[in-house]
């Protein structure tokens, strides 16, 4: 993944196939915001595969941060991924947008802050990935940055201490 490359992906499966490819080059961050993991994958074997590899060799205490509307369909839905988060809480956490943030509807994943797969809005499949050490991703990083900071913590992930 040396020279920049942008690819374009129209459908789902696209869409969670270039997710894929972006957590597999994943080094040291990864940042994702969605308003609800529903069309990720992230629930699938692979998808628990590389974000276990992820957050395995972790050494920074924000590698994985993931950001959505709603975790409603997280917590109901994704057994496998609530286990990896609670496991890996040490550098893993999710939280939720407060009420001004929830007109944000532009899917995205960061890896290392120069692999980008979005999708340009949150209901529909079209979207691109690019690799670009560049930082003209910067303006998505800023607004999750923005966004976390006002969000609410999720106990998703989260030991309980007792």
């Amino acid at each position: 993944m040396d020279a920049p490359h942008e690819q374009s992906f129209d459908s789902y499966g696209g869409y969670r196939a270039a997710l894929f490819d972006a957590l597999e080059h994943a080094q040291q961050t990864v940042i994702l915001f969605d308003p609800d993991l529903r069309e990720c994958g992230l629930e699938s074997r692979a998808g628990i595969a590389h974000l276990e590899r992820l957050c395995s060799r972790a050494t920074r205490r924000d590698a994985l941060r993931i950001l959505l509307h709603s975790a409603a369909w997280l917590e109901k839905e994704c057994p496998r991924l609530t286990r990896l988060l609670g496991h890996y809480a040490h550098c893993a956490s999710v939280r939720t947008t407060n009420a001004s943030a929830r007109t944000w509807s532009q899917p995205f994943l960061l890896a290392d802050d120069n692999l980008l797969v979005t999708r340009f809005h949150q209901d529909l499949p079209r979207g691109k990935a690019i690799t670009d050490g560049s930082g003209a991703h910067a303006h998505l990083a800023l607004q999750f940055e923005a966004s976390w900071l006002t969000a609410d913590t999720s106990t998703i992930g989260t030991p309980l201490g007792i």
